[in-house]
């Protein structure tokens, strides 16, 4: 299955976020408003860690297959209301080149659910894409294909990293927003610094829950920092 109504007056609004452990990235896609409480949103959740929790004030609803995710992410397509469909993999799984096959199999189901007139962009949320990616050249697989086209299709993708050096080149390039936060080596900074127009030290002075964001074009870049989040908050 394909996605239908190819419409280029939509927007892209794919966005990167990427830390190293305690950043704040988890913290920085609730916060950064990039995704919002009334969006449909499919959420890639290896661990189960949003099962039984709330996700911007919203209920996640969370499936074991494929085949049971795709139903219930289907059936919310067929409204305008806003949803949070999670997927995490039954049992757990070992290797990159299985992981990265399960990851391709729940973006192929996303994949078919985009339609550019559709009154609700299709928010897909990707947890440890580091996990799962193969080159930090293309991106040639679904996921690439997501990240250059999937605007048309009503897509926004919000692709979630602790490493940026390993990652492809495609996930850069084609989410034009970036947040990006504390670094622990030195490969990552370089690459980040290079990519947002700010210096190695600016990158490496940040602290937990410290951040840059750079907005589409160049020298459109921000520095703040996130609230300390409430762990009863959504």
């Amino acid at each position: 299955m394909r996605p239908i109504n190819p419409n280029e007056a939509l927007p892209a609004l794919h966005c990167l976020y990427a830390g190293t452990t305690g950043a704040g990235k988890s913290t920085a896609v609730k916060q950064m408003k990039r995704v919002k409480q009334t969006d449909q949103v499919l959420l890639f959740d290896w661990y189960g860690e949003h099962k039984g929790k709330r996700f911007l004030n919203s209920e996640v609803r969370t499936y074991t297959t494929l085949k049971t995710f795709f139903k219930a992410a289907k059936m919310g397509r067929q409204t305008n209301r806003g949803f949070k469909i999670a997927f995490t993999p039954a049992k757990a799984i070992e290797g990159l080149s299985a992981k990265r096959k399960v990851f391709l199999e729940f973006l192929r189901c996303c994949w078919a659910l985009g339609d550019g007139k559709h009154k609700k962009l299709l928010h897909i949320y990707l947890e440890e894409i580091n996990r799962v990616t193969v080159s930090a050249g293309n991106e040639d697989s679904v996921y690439g294909e997501l990240l250059e086209v999937g605007r048309k299709f009503g897509f926004v993708l919000h692709s979630v990293s602790q490493r940026l050096q390993p990652i492809p080149n495609t996930v850069i390039s084609m989410s034009p927003y970036k947040w990006i936060g504390m670094q622990e080596a030195i490969g990552d900074v370089k690459r980040v610094s290079r990519e947002i127009g700010v210096s190695d030290k600016d990158i490496m002075d940040l602290d937990k829950l410290e951040y840059f964001f750079k907005s589409p074009g160049f020298k459109n870049v921000e520095r703040g920092k996130l609230k300390f989040p409430n762990k009863k908050a959504a």
